[in-house]
């Protein structure tokens, strides 16, 4: 890496993770709550400032990078999408620039998207974790787990399609404003329960039948209502990895699927993805995003 100053941003739906880099040295992280689903693009512009001000003032008006949620409809910008296949190393020939009033050089990086009849998809953020972690750990399968978890075959640095599953997006509308978790109180970690949760959800697939029989087992006894999130998310996660193991139909053959995500996730699809027999190996979400969004820092500046 080049020894240039910059800001790097990360900003989600719910969050925004602020890296500084001075002389090609990481200096300092801030984060904060302002995601995308709290500004909604309204005060898009004041979330930044409140970040970065302090920075901005001690090492004068530096050139910023972001990518994520920021660049969606309901972000700062609508940053455009680059249509599968796509080679990643064209993402700093397609950023989109930020307006700001104080004239801040300030850029998106774009999002990817699969316009199939069979298959419309769209990636924001993702796109440059996948960037990063391809550069060290070449694989044909990638799998990022999270609230909306993506699955993407590779070829070399070109993605050339992926999927979406709404797996814990699902699991916490469940627990939050279903049956299932109504009554059940605060939750603790069951190795036992997830595992006996995900065997389940692999093996049948189809888990409609079985969603209420957790609400059942809960009621009579057959589960600990602070292990029902556990046996759900096992469930909802051996589901997943079938339905996307018959779809793209990828096996052990192919290779190690690489886990990009924090450890806790990763961890927990290790098991999925063992119990499927199929290998992995974790790359840190965070090592991912540095690594895929340094270089195009370094390309604006």
């Amino acid at each position: 890496m080049s020894e240039k100053s910059y800001i790097v941003i990360d900003w989600g739906s719910t969050n925004i993770r602020a890296f500084l880099y001075i002389n090609g040295k990481q200096i300092e992280e801030k984060k904060s709550h302002e995601g995308v689903t709290t500004v909604r693009g309204k005060d898009c512009e004041g979330a930044f400032d409140r970040l970065t001000a302090e920075w901005m003032q001690k090492y004068g008006p530096l050139p910023v990078v972001m990518s994520g949620m920021v660049g969606s409809i309901n972000g700062w910008a609508d940053a455009q999408y680059l249509d599968c296949p796509v080679k990643l190393d064209q993402l700093p020939d397609h950023l989109t620039e930020v307006t700001h009033s104080k004239g801040y050089k300030i850029r998106i990086v774009p999002g990817i998207c699969v316009r199939d009849p069979d298959n419309y998809n769209v990636i924001r953020g993702e796109e440059v974790q996948l960037a990063g972690a391809l550069k060290k750990h070449p694989s044909k399968v990638f799998l990022m787990p999270g609230t909306h978890c993506k699955w993407v075959l590779c070829d070399g640095l070109k993605v050339e399609s992926f999927r979406t599953a709404m797996t814990g997006e699902i699991h916490s509308i469940m627990m939050k404003y279903s049956l299932v978790g109504l009554g059940a109180g605060e939750q603790e970690e069951s190795a036992a329960d997830y595992e006996a949760g995900l065997e389940r959800g692999y093996c049948e697939n189809n888990i409609i039948p079985r969603l209420f029989e957790i609400r059942g087992a809960n009621i009579l006894g057959g589960i600990k209502p602070s292990h029902v999130g556990e046996f759900l998310s096992g469930l909802l996660i051996g589901s997943e990895i079938a339905s996307m193991q018959k779809i793209f139909k990828f096996t052990k053959d192919d290779g190690p699927i690489g886990l990009i995500a924090s450890p806790f996730l990763n961890a927990r699809y290790v098991k999925g993805l063992k119990l499927a027999g199929l290998d992995s190996y974790c790359v840190n979400g965070d090592e991912a995003f540095l690594g895929g969004i340094l270089p195009i820092a370094d390309a604006l500046v």
